[in-house]
């Protein structure tokens, strides 16, 4: 064995290790031991997918509360939440299973830069006044956004369970919702 295998072996098996003393601390926590990921997480972005959803009903008075959404890490949204176990649930994390974790930030990945691009539409519809526009928008972009949430949400329930189908059918998914929402506002 070459010194770099001899060191990705040491790498992986302290991973390993890492992974099960986290996971044998988790029984009484609302972290889900296969994958440990834990669903509050996902509450960041349902917050402003409900406020998302209550935009047309009056896009002056909600866009300012949608507007002050922004990402957030899975870190930094345990380091600012009331949830008991965040020490733990961002410990968890660090040591999730690589293929799960991989999928998981995937996806994340995906509604940020979703959730980024509607803050965006959202701005821009407010500042023209297109309320018109903005609540059809809004109607089309949020069962794509709903979607990604889910997928993201199966992941952290169970684990391991076709992580990468997912992950990718979330990307292709995405891509075509998104372009086919784009190429609306400009015809």
């Amino acid at each position: 064995m070459t010194d770099s295998g001899l060191v990705k072996a040491v790498q992986r098996n302290y991973q390993s290790s890492m992974t099960e003393h986290y996971r044998s601390h988790l029984d009484g926590t609302n972290i889900n031991k296969t994958s440990m990921l834990t669903t509050d997480y996902l509450n960041h972005f349902s917050g402003v997918l409900m406020l998302i959803e209550m935009l047309p009903a009056d896009p002056e008075g909600f866009a300012e509360d949608v507007l002050e959404w922004s990402p957030m890490t899975y870190e930094e949204h345990f380091e600012v939440t009331g949830f008991r176990d965040k020490e733990l649930a961002i410990k968890a994390y660090e040591h999730a299973p690589t293929d799960v974790r991989s999928a998981f930030d995937e996806v994340v990945n995906q509604l940020n830069d979703t959730l980024v691009d509607v803050l965006n539409r959202v701005q821009t519809s407010v500042e023209t006044k297109q309320t018109e526009e903005l609540s059809q928008f809004c109607s089309e972009i949020t069962p794509g956004v709903r979607d990604l949430i889910g997928k993201a949400a199966d992941i952290v329930n169970d684990g391991t369970t076709n992580v990468v189908e997912l992950a990718l059918e979330a990307e292709e998914e995405l891509v075509d919702d998104v372009q086919d929402e784009i190429d609306a506002l400009f015809d």
